[in-house]
């Protein structure tokens, strides 16, 4: 089958980030050129959206691999059997058993920003969306992070200068626990099945654009190391604060067939908790490594 040549139309949203790539079917394989300004259009605008992309996952899978090394979720029970890759994301349940993980993104975060190489980027196709008399639920909420980062006064960004912090799935996971109730609240043991902390740099350095962002997550980052404690936690909930500014951010409202693709050191995302069943929501989700952090 030949690759697909074709003409991409930009509708950029009214923010810093933010916009709808038209004019391309991923059903049929894409040339280079295209390919290369699809990603172009990733790096310039943090949050891109192709519309009617209803994949299977293997088709999402192939995709994303030409952006990189996909990664496999820790919670392999959330995966797809044939696919590992692919990662659900749902309020379903079969047969008494979750499909996905059903807490998904209640906090503002980086995808995988608790490993050691956190995600580079995010591809999240939409199969079934939560509406209900012509009004769509489950909004995708983004943080532009070098909106954020350029808006700190000086002496902020001074003080924040060679800072690092830890990043803690473990952590997260006990926090969701108990806030939400939807996953059962893990002794210290049960835990260690999970990664480590990872420490980052609060302030990254963007490995295409060389922008600088933050890279705090309010879901993951509990400790800014070699701080005394309050001074710790009251800085990162200034920072948490600051990344909450509307002035920074682009909410996605899904359609059936979005595939919806973001960089995640650009940006941070927080889910919308505004539905519950019988109003269905079920997304695949993509993965791709991004480099250690120094």
């Amino acid at each position: 089958m030949s690759a697909n040549k074709a003409t991409l139309e930009l509708r950029p949203e009214c923010g810093p980030i933010g916009s709808e790539i038209a004019g391309i079917d991923l059903s049929a394989p894409l040339d280079g050129d295209t390919f290369n300004e699809i990603e172009v259009a990733l790096w310039r605008y943090a949050v891109v959206v192709i519309r009617d992309s209803n994949l299977m996952p293997a088709q999402l899978a192939a995709f994303s691999r030409r952006f990189g090394r996909p990664q496999v979720n820790v919670r392999a029970e959330a995966t797809n059997a044939e696919t590992p890759e692919v990662f659900w994301i749902s309020n379903i349940t079969e047969d008494g058993k979750p499909v996905g993980s059903h807490d998904a993104g209640r906090y503002w975060h980086s995808d995988l920003c608790y490993l050691e190489t956190p995600s580079k980027m995010t591809l999240l196709n939409a199969i079934e969306v939560p509406e209900r008399d012509g009004e769509t639920f489950g909004d995708t909420q983004f943080a532009s992070a070098t909106a954020a980062y350029d808006a700190l006064p000086d002496d902020m960004k001074a003080r924040l200068d060679g800072l690092t912090a830890a990043n803690g799935y473990r952590y997260m996971w006990n926090k969701k626990a108990r806030e939400f109730g939807l996953r059962p609240v893990l002794t210290e043991e049960e835990l260690q099945k999970y990664p480590p902390d990872a420490v980052h740099p609060i302030v990254r350095k963007h490995p295409v654009t060389d922008r600088k962002c933050l890279f705090v997550c309010e879901g993951y980052t509990h400790r800014i190391v070699n701080l005394p404690e309050a001074e710790s936690d009251t800085l990162l909930q200034e920072l948490f604060a600051h990344l909450a500014n509307p002035a920074f951010h682009y909410r996605h409202k899904w359609r059936v067939g979005d595939l919806l693709m973001w960089d995640n050191c650009a940006v941070q995302h927080k889910a919308t908790n505004d539905y519950e069943l019988p109003l269905r929501r079920l997304m695949q989700r993509c993965t791709i490594e991004g480099p250690v952090l120094a």
